[in-house]
C-alpha cells in the first residue's frame, strides 16, 4: 500500500514538471511571438511613415500627339508623392484619365523613389456630329476646340452605334477612293438607315448617296459602276442619288455646258445585265 502511494505520489511530480516545462515554453514562444509583432509594428511603422521613403521622382511615359507632360504632372501634384509604400496608385489613376485626351494610365512603383506613369492618348479620327470626335477605339469624346484634321469625316448615328459607324467608314472610304470620290459625311440613322455624302473633285460636285437599310453593300457596288461609266469623266455634276430600288437608281444631277451655263436636269438610270441606260428628263422614275 506503502509502495503504492509512493508510485502515485511520483507521477504525480513527473506530470507536474512536464506541466511546468510545458507552461515555459509556452511563455516562452508568446514572448517571442509579441517581440516579433513588435518588431514587425515597428518596421511597418518605419516603412510608412510620411517622411520616410518618399517619392522624389516621377517618370512620365507614352507617344504624345496632344498631351504634354507637364499637363499629366500639374493633375497629379506634388502632394500625392507621398511614402513609396502607402501611395495612392488608384487615386493618381484616376487624376490622369479625367484629363480629356488621356484614353488610359498605367501606375506602378519603381524602388525605390520613383513612380511610373505610362499614359495612352485618344486619337480622335472622325467628326461626331458636330462638336464632339470619334476616337480609334470608337469612343465619342468631348475635345478641345482646336484640333486640325485634314478632309475629315464626320459621323451621325447613336452613339451605342459609333464604333459600326467608324469601321464602316473607314471600310467605304477605301472602296469609294478608287472611283476618286471622297467621303465626307455618314450617317446612320435611328431605323439603320445608311446615307453618305460624297465629293468628286474632277467636276467640284458634292452629293448625297441614299443606301437604306438592306443590301446596303450591293447597291454601293452598284452605285460605283454606274459612277465609273457615266459620270466619273463627265460634265454632270451629282445633286442627289437614291439606290434604295431593287434594281437601279434615280439620280437628280445639274449638267454644266460648255459656256459655263448650268441646266438642272432629273435623271433616272436602270441596270439591266450589267450595263447601265440613262434617260433624261424622266424625273425620278425608274425604269422598269
Amino acid at each position: 500500500m506503502t509502495q503504492q502511494r509512493a508510485l502515485a505520489n511520483k507521477e504525480k511530480q513527473v506530470q507536474a514538471q512536464r506541466f511546468n516545462r510545458f507552461g515555459r515554453a509556452l511563455l516562452v514562444g508568446l514572448a517571442t511571438a509579441l517581440s516579433f509583432a513588435a518588431i514587425a509594428l515597428l518596421a511597418v511603422d518605419k516603412l510608412y511613415r510620411p517622411d520616410a521613403f518618399l517619392i522624389n521622382q516621377l517618370k512620365i511615359k507614352g507617344d504624345f500627339r496632344y498631351l504634354e507632360p507637364e499637363d499629366i504632372e500639374a493633375a497629379i501634384g506634388t502632394e500625392a508623392l507621398t511614402n513609396f509604400f502607402s501611395i495612392e496608385l488608384i487615386e493618381i489613376k484616376q487624376k490622369v484619365e479625367s484629363l480629356p485626351w488621356v484614353r488610359y494610365a498605367d501606375i506602378r512603383r519603381e524602388w525605390p523613389n520613383t513612380l511610373v506613369v505610362k499614359v495612352k492618348e485618344h486619337i480622335p479620327v472622325m467628326r461626331w456630329k458636330d462638336k464632339e470626335w470619334v476616337t480609334s477605339t470608337g469612343k465619342v469624346i468631348d475635345l478641345p476646340d482646336d484640333i486640325r484634321i485634314p478632309r475629315v469625316i464626320s459621323l451621325y448615328a447613336n452613339e451605342a452605334d459609333s464604333l459600326l459607324a467608324l469601321s464602316t467608314a473607314f471600310k467605304w472610304k477605301k472602296k469609294l477612293q478608287k472611283n476618286q470620290l471622297e467621303l465626307r459625311k455618314l450617317k446612320l440613322s435611328a431605323s439603320q438607315a445608311w446615307t453618305i455624302s460624297l465629293y468628286h473633285a474632277a467636276s467640284d460636285a458634292e452629293f448625297e448617296l441614299l443606301l437604306g437599310r438592306e443590301e446596303v453593300e450591293q447597291r454601293l457596288v452598284r452605285f460605283s459602276q454606274l459612277f465609273e461609266q457615266q459620270f466619273k469623266q463627265s460634265n454632270i455634276q451629282l445633286l442627289r442619288v437614291d439606290a434604295r430600288y431593287p434594281d437601279g437608281l434615280a439620280i437628280k444631277s445639274k449638267v454644266i455646258e460648255i459656256n459655263n451655263d448650268e441646266a438642272v436636269s432629273e435623271t433616272s438610270v436602270s441596270l439591266v445585265s450589267n450595263s447601265f441606260e440613262v434617260n433624261s428628263a424622266l424625273g425620278m422614275q425608274i425604269l422598269n
